[in-house]
């Protein structure tokens, strides 16, 4: 996709409906925003390659956020195949790390990589244990990368979000109902363009360099704490 004309140079790697909402949203923040689609590239070399050219539409890279495709339908954990575990919790860990290989190079001090999973990390939900298992594997990924990389001023962060943006309204909307007995303190799980992107926003912003590897939790106040 093209880029659109901003201040802050965003690269946003997905291709879901919760892609589509980040991407709109960042561009009313004022971000320049190119997006690579990942079900397009079918092996890490044509996604490295995608970015390349991304990245060169933008010049220089302040912020990677990425979306790791998700599984829509729940399976029983005792009925999972191993096709169905590769699908719900391999294939996201390998595309997160195929991402990080393909921006590294284009990552200098004041970047940041972001990458948004449901909060299915944080509590768990029957028929998606490969969908939580690959969240919390992502969210170590983010971890190890700012360990090793902040000392070069390029910091990471996850975004968790509540089920229903993650999933789906159909798929999520009952998901949440059986993962918790809580309601959303503000009374909604959280839209992409007006409360998701604008905190995306903020993680380019040198203002948060000291936040880095860190979990920010903005499911409109169900899972409190990471």
């Amino acid at each position: 996709m093209e880029p659109t004309v901003g201040e802050v140079r965003t690269l946003l790697v997905g291709d879901d409906s919760l892609t589509e909402g980040l991407h709109e949203g960042l561009i009313v923040r004022g971000h320049m925003v190119a997006t690579v689609a990942t079900r397009s590239f079918g092996n890490p070399e044509a996604l490295t390659a995608a970015v390349d050219t991304a990245v060169a539409l933008l010049g220089r890279t302040d912020l990677v956020v990425h979306v790791p495709r998700q599984p829509i339908d729940p399976v029983p954990l005792v009925d999972q195949t191993t096709s169905n575990w590769v699908a719900a919790c391999e294939a996201p860990m390998t595309e997160a790390l195929a991402v990080v290989r393909a921006c590294r190079p284009h990552l200098v001090g004041g970047s940041r990589l972001t990458w948004v999973v449901p909060t299915v990390a944080l509590g768990g939900a029957a028929g998606f244990a490969g969908a939580a298992a690959a969240a919390e594997g992502i969210r170590s990924l983010a971890k190890g990368a700012a360990r090793q990389w902040g000392s070069e001023g390029i910091g990471t962060a996850v975004l968790a979000v509540a089920p229903e943006v993650a999933f789906g309204p159909d798929a999520g909307a009952p998901l949440a109902a059986t993962t918790t007995l809580a309601d959303p303190a503000l009374a909604r799980p959280g839209n992409p363009i007006y409360d998701l992107a604008p905190i995306l926003s903020f993680l380019a912003d040198p203002a948060s360099a000291a936040l880095t590897g860190a979990t920010l939790v903005a499911d409109g106040g169900v899972w409190m704490s990471p």
